[in-house]
């Protein structure tokens, strides 16, 4: 009797624990679509209709002409494929981690030691900085450098989470994708300080950026073989072996009791 009280107590504290991750990234899929449509809101109206800007700007006494005669709608496009990109990708990052550390059938045996706690606040803000990088696409209202510096910052933030998840067992799994992001971060990094004196700001970051594309690219692809982490890096030199995930979280609906 005792024993299926305890089973039953499990079962319980099992369900209400799967509760809790739900709606945790079921708030993950919110920030993520709030973003996006604040993305698509700023440049989709330049793309189709490029003197609304310039007519918007004059109501509040400021001019401007746009496209401006220096700069096409090439910079603002760059800017969304990279946000894009880099938010497609975290996503499905996260829904590869969680799904391998906390929702997997094994993973209180193949990470004992986890902080979902930690895990949730990182993740959290990590995507609200995404919000703040949409707002930051707008080449005219904006402060041009401000986006490529949240990009960097983006690129880079696995490496603090990687720092304070020392003693958990799931540092193992972003331990590459840490190292490949601060990688690309740095030679992004170089090459946009190093041409910007010479090609101004823009053209230095859109050649900084399509580095940045192309590992995105790779990242994604990867992801989508349920290769998550860049797991043919951990076959060259190998860690310890991420287990794959059985399940991942539950995407965003408008409902997360359902």
């Amino acid at each position: 009797m005792a024993d299926e009280e305890a089973k039953d107590n499990d079962t319980d504290e099992a369900e209400a624990e799967k509760a809790i991750h739900r709606h945790a990234f079921w708030l993950y899929g919110v920030i993520v679509g709030i973003a996006i449509k604040e993305a698509l809101g700023t440049t989709v109206s330049h793309f189709i209709e490029p003197e609304r800007l310039g007519a918007e700007l004059r109501l509040i006494g400021l001019t401007i002409r746009y496209p401006h005669t220096e700069v096409s709608l090439y910079p603002e496009a760059i800017r969304l494929t990279v946000f894009l990109a880099l938010i497609i990708r975290f996503y499905f990052g996260s829904a590869f981690f969680f799904g391998a550390a906390y929702e997997s059938k094994s993973a209180r045996v193949d990470y004992p030691a986890s902080n979902y706690g930690i895990d949730f606040v990182f993740g959290f803000f990590h995507f609200v900085s995404f919000g703040v990088l949409a707002l930051m696409i707008d080449i005219h209202t904006a402060p041009i450098w401000w986006f490529p510096t949240l990009v960097g910052f983006v690129l880079i933030y696995d490496l603090f989470w990687y720092v304070t998840s020392i003693g958990q067992h799931t540092r193992e799994m972003i331990f590459w994708w840490m190292i490949i992001n601060v990688i690309n971060a740095s030679i992004s990094a170089a090459l946009y300080l190093g041409l910007r004196g010479a090609y101004g700001p823009l053209d230095a970051e859109i050649c900084a950026f399509w580095i940045v594309i192309a590992v995105s690219v790779v990242d994604i692809g990867l992801m989508m073989a349920k290769k998550p982490f860049f797991q043919p890096l951990i076959d060259i030199a190998p860690r310890r072996r991420p287990k794959p995930p059985t399940s991942t979280p539950p995407p965003a609906e408008p409902n997360p009791e359902v």
